[in-house]
């Protein structure tokens, strides 16, 4: 057995079709029939068997997939340290992430990276996260960008970035003038939303059911652009990051911050820490943490009128003469209200 036969093996394994298998190797599926019967036949026991057109796993087969991932783990491993050198690192590895990420995280941060390592080849896979998720699982991807849950704490997992989310309205909604306002203000309106492979799908479906009514879908897309002109030509509302806004700017949307449980993003970097990580990898995740994008923390304008009304009634307390704390407070509040 070689280290061909076993990752032909792996993938046939993971895609539960030769045909398939065969599509992602970029072989001919004669090509790889004919190296897992010679397997089969070196082992001297079937590895598949077939049930309703897929190829599933015999007992011998479970076992020499579990040891086959740490196999080849162990060959790229060894591959990796006979390329790398400290000078002129060489490799490649593959990143999960959603394309919404890419487009609002990634446009610079990838150009910058391989202009500082040219020998380095990104595979970049893009789907919505929970699938990533899945990958990241069954360790198809090295790292992944994705949104913090339950799910992804159990990972290998570091900060990446917080970011508020926003409703997208057309200019000439009737809110488009609200400093900010919560979802349930939302509950005649139609909805333009990432599909059910986008964790925010569920997100806004949850916070929608809390506020007590079923959002009228318009439109569900795994393509953002498609729902910002949607919104820019007021067929529907939608709920994304600010930063979508930010890199794309329409003259025809307004950006409303949330003020509930939807009002940010907590978004992670994240491995599945049975797999080996690939040096080329390890390298980019340290790039990445020294080029972090901003946190999005800043209050939301009813939180902020809140904080100054606060401070204005200390100023009243710390003040005696009455004419200069009047002043005084109706400045503070301005500049606070307006922070």
């Amino acid at each position: 057995m070689d280290i061909k036969q076993l990752t032909y093996f792996m993938a046939v394994a993971q895609e539960g079709s030769y045909s398939k298998a065969a599509e992602k190797l970029g072989i001919s599926q004669p090509t790889l029939s004919i190296a897992v019967k010679k397997l089969e036949e070196e082992l001297g026991l079937p590895l598949f068997y077939t049930f309703n057109r897929r190829q599933v796993l015999t007992d011998g087969g479970l076992r020499l997939m579990n040891g086959g991932r740490q196999l080849i783990d162990l060959y790229q491993k060894t591959v990796e340290d006979v390329k790398v050198t400290d000078s002129h690192s060489a490799g490649a590895f593959t990143l999960g992430l959603s394309p919404l990420f890419g487009a609002c995280f990634f446009g610079d941060l990838i150009p910058n990276f391989s202009a500082v390592y040219p020998n380095i080849r990104i595979t970049m896979i893009e789907d919505g996260a929970n699938k990533i998720n899945q990958r990241v699982e069954e360790g198809t991807v090295d790292l992944a960008v994705t949104l913090k849950t339950d799910r992804t704490q159990t990972y290998g997992n570091c900060h990446f970035s917080t970011q508020r989310n926003v409703a997208l309205l057309h200019k000439d909604h009737p809110l488009a003038q609200e400093k900010s306002f919560t979802v349930s203000q939302l509950r005649n309106e139609q909805f333009a939303i990432f599909n059910q492979d986008f964790i925010l799908h569920r997100q806004i479906m949850s916070a929608c059911q809390t506020a007590g009514f079923r959002p009228k879908i318009a439109l569900l897309s795994s393509q953002w652009n498609f729902m910002v002109e949607l919104v820019a030509r007021n067929r529907a509302v939608s709920i994304l990051p600010k930063p979508v806004l930010g890199k794309h700017p329409d003259p025809n949307i307004c950006c409303i911050p949330l003020e509930d449980d939807m009002k940010y993003w907590d978004i992670l970097l994240a491995w599945n820490q049975q797999k080996y990580m690939p040096r080329s990898c390890t390298l980019f995740l340290d790039y990445v943490r020294q080029h972090l994008p901003p946190d999005d923390l800043r209050p939301c304008p009813a939180f902020r009128k809140g904080w100054a009304v606060f401070v204005v009634l200390g100023a009243s307390v710390i003040f005696n003469y009455k004419l200069f704390q009047y002043i005084l407070a109706i400045y503070i509040y301005k500049i606070i209200a307006n922070i």
